[in-house]
């Protein structure tokens, strides 16, 4: 990321997309993120990484890994209702102050008509602005009333998380297409066989 206003600025939907590139599907552990160079087209797509500018590591996957998992625990534990991991709580606060600190600067060509323009200087490498990007709507969520919003889908083969924007607040589903549906479907079953008279 340069040194300049026009990056992107992430959500809660892109910050718990980046919590979901590891978990699991159908009870099977996955990792989108198998290559350095996979974790880092991600975060060029979604953040304004510079993938130019960062080079393949395993420290740095590693690095990314590891804040992803704090993100992870700090969204489980919130809607779990249970008290954080300190080590997850020290690693986003690590994240948090390489957030963009933003300034006024003289600007060259005066379009404003008062020689001045805002832009953002970063205090870490790419990797940490972009990081600290994805910390900050998911922290803002969880150290505010919008903590309550804040789900783990109810399948277990699943445990995809989301925020809770629905009219009652009561979804519990990933997808209703997808989890949702088998739940139902199963739930079907288990009455059907219930009924079921017992054979002599």
């Amino acid at each position: 990321m340069s040194d300049s206003a026009s990056t992107t600025q992430a959500d809660i939907g892109t910050s718990l997309d980046f919590v979901n590139t590891f978990g699991l599907t159908h009870g099977r552990q996955f990792d989108d993120f198998s290559t350095t160079r996979q974790a880092i087209d991600w975060l060029h797509e979604r953040t304004g990484l510079n993938p130019a500018l960062v080079a393949d590591s395993a420290a740095l996957l590693s690095r990314i890994t590891r804040a992803r998992a704090a993100f992870r625990e700090l969204w489980d534990a919130t809607a779990e209702e249970r008290p954080v991991d300190e080590a997850a709580i020290r690693e986003v606060n690590r994240v948090l102050r390489h957030r963009s600190v933003l300034e006024l600067e003289v600007a060259s060509d005066d379009t404003a008509g008062h020689g001045l323009r805002l832009a953002s200087r970063f205090t870490g490498d790419e990797v940490d602005c972009a990081l600290a990007e994805l910390a900050d709507p998911l922290v803002r969520a969880v150290g505010s009333a919008e903590s309550a919003k804040a789900r783990i889908c109810a399948n277990d083969t699943c445990r995809w998380v989301f925020y809770d924007s629905s009219r009652t607040h009561q979804r519990r589903w990933c997808e209703m297409s997808s989890c949702g549906n088998r739940a139902k479907a199963a739930r079907h079953r288990a009455r059907a066989k219930a009924n079921q008279p017992e054979a002599d």
